[in-house]
């Protein structure tokens, strides 16, 4: 099936006008102003669709952030709901063991963000 082209008219200034007819002149004699135009269409549609493209990335990695950040929330309020249920004793005696291990335990969390970098 052969493809038909559509028809289109438009309307510029005389400077836009004078402007064509400038770029015009300065091309080889085969090329017009419609295939100009065409050109020029034809360029801010792919810029259109780079554009999308890029805000579909955006968009992705800004979900995947938000569903991070969702995940530490939900874990800390679950950490502060244990805190609030557990004595004392158990606190402090937690507070100890922290500082005990917790650089241990920060170089364990560091290991597994590495990992789920290099899977994702």
């Amino acid at each position: 099936m052969q493809k038909r082209s559509v028809r289109r008219s438009l309307s510029m200034t005389p400077d836009m006008h004078d402007r064509l007819a400038q770029l015009v002149s300065k091309q080889p004699r085969d090329v017009t102003e419609a295939d100009l135009i065409r050109e020029a269409i034809r360029r801010y549609l792919d810029e259109q669709d780079d554009l999308m493209g890029s805000r579909k990335h955006f968009q992705r990695s800004f979900r995947q952030r938000i569903d991070q950040i969702e995940e530490a929330v939900t874990f800390q309020l679950n950490v502060l709901i244990f805190l609030l249920d557990v004595d004392e004793d158990q606190l402090r005696e937690a507070i100890i063991a922290a500082r005990e291990r917790g650089e241990t335990l920060l170089a364990q969390m560091k290991a597994v963000r590495v990992i789920e970098e290099v899977n994702d």
